[in-house]
């Protein structure tokens, strides 16, 4: 199928070949058709029965569907739905919104459809449960039924072409997406048809890793509501309901009066606002009203708050960086949880590191997927012999069509996706308590660091972030930060050597100066052509195959790393300041941060010794809902 796609795509412009398009389309049924029988005799068929409105959806002309997988998301859920329900630039009558609810009792289902009820949207969604219990369960059922019903269709109307158009993406019940990122994963497949698959470009949310700073006091979005009517309420013309709003109301157009007022100026704006109500913490705040009626709270360190919008983006910790809110002892502890994922935002976005030089994981963070290649290996679960609870693999999906010559690439990094931090602290608490559970190994190679135990910890996120607040300055210093950081410099140089070991030479001369020129800079980009990555190691390592690469990639890659720490650090550094800068940051505000970077401790130093997660499910420390496949409780303070 893939030759034959290749050859057609190859064809000189104006020359269209019917019967050709005609043969692929048939092998996409075979391959489709193939994968359904399979899932029916191993799942049983209910398990992968079309959705009740597959015809209508044909007439409709719907291609798009996007699955959100949830147990006990109440925290959550709203927000993810709403991101997606509100998508701009996408013909929203394409999309259907599948929430397969597994097995919750928090009430997430009722929020779902209450949300779908109340958000104004084309998209239609559809609310199905997964009796199976699982993360990777309840996203398998929603795939499988989604190219199940994108077949029906096919039957239906008799347009087989479908298979390859049409797509499926999938995302956890936690995680929201900037307002154009499915304009631009559609854009991207609708006029690349050799791409298979797209990853979103993934931060974790800004505004809720403040809450592991000290002296950070979270805005009560209920208490802000209910004070909106009681004063003053500003009109203004543009959209308040995404991130858009924060350009068109600049940090640096904002300012505090004396007459307790925000004057907001900005292109073409300028507004006072009267700060005449007060939050549950004493601040003081106004707000602003869009047409559509979206509110925003201009609170009185600077801070607007966007009610409706479900991404949060990086306003927030940039006022809270110029406020004064890091404290000196937490410098490591602000690149740890911030400063890292601005690094990797702005290194795609402005500092020439192309978005095409990564073949990327896949992730359950909206990764989208042609209806046909889905079905080479469909959504994946594990399982290990050495433990009683599943172990789901978002990424294996990507890995198994990459093995076939699929190809997989990263979406633009301006249209990026934010993920609740409960990962984030999973992997921070890992580090202190040296465990590989909820997330896994960041140290261990890729299938395994994919495959990790991940369990539903909702319900005890309070308690581990209230943990790790607790941390100390030292350990974010010598841990926390230089792990961090070693996994995406680590990713990123394993895609980046194993496109140049397959590349031309217009290939490599893109790789050799917008990543390791940037990364290693030039006498380190000549060192490493001329030892790591000479023409032998280049030859032997395209050879492989497609799991022995990616691993001796990654080796090579952590060879450069050790290498060129201080050279790599030096570009971290510079990225953030450009950053910053850019962002309007006053450079007294945040040089300190910057001091000494690359002379932070290099985490390729030591030597980790491997984790097995059994181990600690052995002990007494977690209180585990085996059958659900999630914690419910810590025993002896978490210790």
């Amino acid at each position: 199928m893939l030759h034959l796609r290749k050859e057609l795509l190859a064809a000189p412009r104006g020359e269209t070949d019917a019967d050709g398009w005609q043969r692929l389309a048939q092998l996409q049924r075979r391959i489709v058709e193939r994968h359904l029988d399979g899932r029916a005799d191993y799942y049983g068929p209910e398990q992968c029965t079309p959705l009740d409105d597959a015809e209508t959806f044909a007439r409709e002309g719907r291609d798009t569907f996007l699955i959100i997988k949830f147990m006990d998301e109440a925290p959550h859920i709203e927000a993810t739905l709403t991101s997606l329900l509100t998508q701009t630039g996408v013909d929203l009558n394409r999309v259907v919104i599948v929430a397969v609810d597994n097995n919750s009792t928090d009430g997430s289902g009722d929020i779902v459809r209450a949300t779908a009820a109340s958000v104004p949207s084309a998209a239609r969604v559809v609310c199905i449960n997964q009796t199976t219990p699982g993360g990777g369960s309840a996203a398998r059922y929603g795939v499988d039924r989604s190219i199940a019903t994108i077949h029906a269709m096919c039957l239906f109307d008799g347009q087989w072409g479908r298979l390859q158009s049409a797509r499926i993406a999938v995302s956890d019940g936690d995680t929201v997406y900037h307002h154009q990122l499915v304009h631009g994963f559609s854009e991207i497949l609708d006029k690349h048809q050799d791409v298979d698959g797209v990853m979103p470009f993934l931060t974790y949310k800004f505004t809720a890793a403040l809450r592991f700073f000290a002296d950070h006091r979270p805005h009560d979005l209920k208490v802000l509501r209910a004070g909106a009517t009681a004063g003053t309420v500003v009109p203004v013309t543009f959209r308040l309901s995404d991130v858009s709003a924060f350009e068109r109301l600049p940090r640096a157009g904002r300012r505090r009066t004396a007459e307790d007022a925000m004057r907001l100026s900005g292109d073409g704006i300028d507004l006072s606002v009267p700060l005449d109500r007060l939050d549950g913490c004493g601040r003081r705040y106004g707000v602003i009203e869009d047409p559509a009626g979206a509110w925003a709270y201009v609170m009185d360190d600077r801070t607007i708050v966007l009610d409706r919008a479900p991404v949060s983006g990086f306003d927030s910790a940039l006022l809270f960086l110029e406020n004064g809110g890091v404290r000196a002892d937490e410098k490591w502890r602000w690149h740890s949880v911030i400063g890292h994922d601005l690094f990797l935002l702005w290194m795609f976005q402005r500092m020439g590191i192309p978005e095409a030089v990564v073949a990327p994981d896949t992730s359950d963070a909206l990764k989208v997927f042609r209806c046909w290649s889905f079905a080479i290996g469909g959504q994946h679960q594990l399982s290990s012999p050495a433990l009683k609870i599943v172990t789901g693999t978002d990424y294996q999906s990507g890995r198994v069509q990459q093995a076939v010559g699929c190809r997989t690439v990263l979406g633009p990094a301006t249209a990026y996706t934010e993920t609740e931090i409960d990962r984030l602290a999973k992997m921070i608490r890992n580090f202190a308590n040296r465990q590989g559970v909820f997330y896994g190994d960041t140290r261990s190679r890729g299938l395994e660091r994919a495959s990790g135990l991940y369990l539903h910890m909702t319900r005890i996120q309070d308690q581990v972030e209230s943990e790790i607040r607790g941390y100390s300055e030292d350990f974010f210093r010598d841990v926390v930060f230089p792990e961090r950081v070693l996994f995406p410099l680590r990713w990123l140089l394993q895609n980046a050597i194993c496109l140049y070991a397959a590349g031309d030479r217009s290939v490599q001369t893109v790789v050799r100066e917008r990543v390791f020129a940037q990364l290693l800079g030039t006498r380190g980009t000549d060192q490493a052509l001329a030892s790591t990555l000479g023409d032998t190691a280049m030859a032997a390592l395209a050879g492989r195959s497609f799991e022995d690469k990616r691993d001796e990639a990654e080796s090579l890659a952590e060879e450069l790393i050790s290498g060129f720490y201080p050279e790599i650090m030096r570009f971290y550094a510079r990225t953030l300041a450009d950053f910053l800068d850019t962002q309007g940051v006053v450079r007294a505000d945040y040089a300190w941060l910057l001091e000494d970077v690359e002379h932070s401790r290099n985490a390729l130093i030591e030597k980790r010794t491997p984790i097995d997660p059994a181990v600690v499910w052995a002990g007494r420390e977690f209180v585990i809902d085996h059958a659900r496949g999630q914690v419910v409780g810590m025993q002896d303070g978490g210790r």
